[in-house]
C-alpha cells in the first residue's frame, strides 16, 4: 500500500505495545554475529515497530534487517530485475494492482514448512501471503463543505459534477500507489472511464506526481486550494494521531462510497538462502502481535481476524459497507491499457 510520509515518524513504546498486543515482551535481543540476518526487502516509508522486531529476533533466533527504498513499484521492480539472486529474503508490499506484474517476473516461491492461516492465502495457486488492507478513497474537507453548504461527493461518478469544479486533486497512476489504485477503481465501476476521465479534466481534476504531494501541498487541510483528494480511509485518524495532541477531531472526512479496497502481500523471494526462516517472517506477519501492530504503524488494517482495532480507528477510519473490489487477474491484463488511455487524456 503506497504510504503516507506520517509513517516514518512513528514511535510506539514498547510498553504500550506489548500492552494492547497482550503478549509478554522477550527480555534479551539486538545484534549477534551468532544469529543469522534476515533481511525484508519493502518500500521506504514501510514501518515496522522496535518491539515487534524484538520480539521476532527472538523467536526465530535472528537479525532482522528492513531493506526500503522507493515506493511500492519501484522496490517491486528492484526485485524483479533481481529475481533468483535477491537483496534479500521475503518482500512486502506487492498490492492487488501489481500482484501479476511480480507472478509474471518469477519473484516468488512458497513459503514452505509452515502452516499459514487460511485467511492469509486468498489464492491457493499464488506463492503470495495477505498481510492487510486499506481503503483508497476521496478524502474531503469537512471544514471547506460544511462553510459552502455543499454535500462531498456520495460517489466516483459524481466527481464530473460542475460543482465540484477545480476542486480535486489525485496523485498520477504513473508513479502513485493509490493513484493507481483510483484508476483500477474507476476503470472496474464506471461504464465509460475514458469518458469519464476526460469529463474530469474538463471538471478541472489536478494531477500531481505523488500522494505527498497531493496531501500536503495541495490540499486545503494543509494549506492547499484542493478540498477534495485521493488519499485514504485511515487519514482521518493519522490525522490526530500526528498532531500529538494538537486536535482530538480531524479536518478530514471520507467519501465512503468512492472506495476501492487494496491489500498488500508478502512473500518469499526466490533464490534466498534462508527459505526455511523466510517463510517463519511471513508466518510471523501473520500472527497477532504483527498484526496489531499494523493501524498505528502504518495506518492500515490488519486481516488477522479477531485483531485489535485501536479507538482512533474505531472513532475516525470508517470501514466502507460496500467498496469497489478489484480483481487482480482484471487489472494484471489491462493496467497498462488503463495507464495508457489515461495519460492520452491527462498528459
Amino acid at each position: 500500500m503506497k504510504r503516507k510520509i506520517w509513517m516514518v515518524v512513528v514511535v510506539i513504546s514498547a510498553t504500550a505495545l506489548v500492552a494492547a498486543c497482550g503478549g509478554e515482551a522477550p527480555t534479551t535481543a539486538g545484534p549477534s554475529k551468532d544469529r543469522p540476518t534476515l533481511r525484508l526487502v519493502t518500500y521506504s516509508s514501510f514501518v515496522l515497530d522496535p518491539e515487534v522486531e524484538r520480539q521476532v529476533e527472538v523467536r526465530l533466533g535472528v537479525d532482522l534487517e528492513v531493506s526500503a527504498s522507493g515506493d511500492a513499484g519501484e522496490a517491486l521492480a528492484r526485485a524483479i530485475l533481481n529475481a533468483g539472486s535477491p537483496e534479500g529474503d521475503v518482500f512486502f508490499g506487492l498490492d492487488n494492482t501489481l500482484m501479476s506484474k511480480a507472478l509474471a517476473g518469477d519473484v516468488f516461491v512458497d513459503p514452505d514448512g509452515v502452516e499459514l492461516p487460511a485467511w492469509s492465502r486468498p489464492d491457493d495457486a499464488s506463492p503470495t501471503v495477505a498481510i492487510n488492507w486499506g481503503a483508497v478513497c476521496v478524502d474531503y474537507d469537512r471544514g471547506w463543505f460544511d462553510e459552502r453548504a455543499l454535500e462531498p461527493p456520495a460517489t466516483i461518478s459524481d466527481l464530473i459534477d460542475p460543482q465540484y469544479r477545480d476542486l480535486l486533486v489525485m496523485p498520477s497512476p504513473v508513479s502513485s500507489s493509490p493513484g493507481l489504485v483510483f484508476l483500477s477503481a474507476v476503470h472496474s465501476s464506471i461504464d465509460e472511464p475514458v469518458a469519464f476521465w476526460e469529463a474530469l479534466k474538463s471538471n478541472g481534476v489536478e494531477v500531481v506526481g505523488s500522494w505527498d504531494d497531493a496531501w500536503f501541498e495541495r490540499y486545503t487541510v494543509n494549506g492547499g486550494d484542493r478540498p477534495l483528494v485521493i488519499s485514504y480511509a485511515s487519514s482521518p485518524p493519522a490525522e490526530v494521531y500526528f498532531s500529538e495532541g494538537a486536535i482530538t477531531e480531524p479536518s478530514t472526512g471520507v467519501a465512503e462510497g468512492t472506495c476501492a479496497r487494496q491489500t498488500e502481500f508478502a512473500a518469499v523471494l526466490r533464490g534466498t538462502e534462508q527459505p526455511d526462516l523466510a517463510a517463519r517472517l511471513v508466518l510471523e506477519m501473520t500472527g497477532e502481535t504483527w498484526q496489531n501492530s499494523l493501524p498505528l504503524t502504518n495506518f492500515v488494517e490488519p486481516l488477522r481476524p479477531g485483531s485489535v482495532r485501536p479507538d482512533l480507528f474505531e472513532r475516525f477510519a470508517p470501514i466502507p459497507t460496500t467498496m469497489i473490489e478489484l480483481d487482480p487477474a482484471l487489472v494484471g491484463s489491462k493496467r497498462d491499457d488503463w495507464v495508457t488511455a489515461w495519460r492520452n487524456v491527462m498528459e
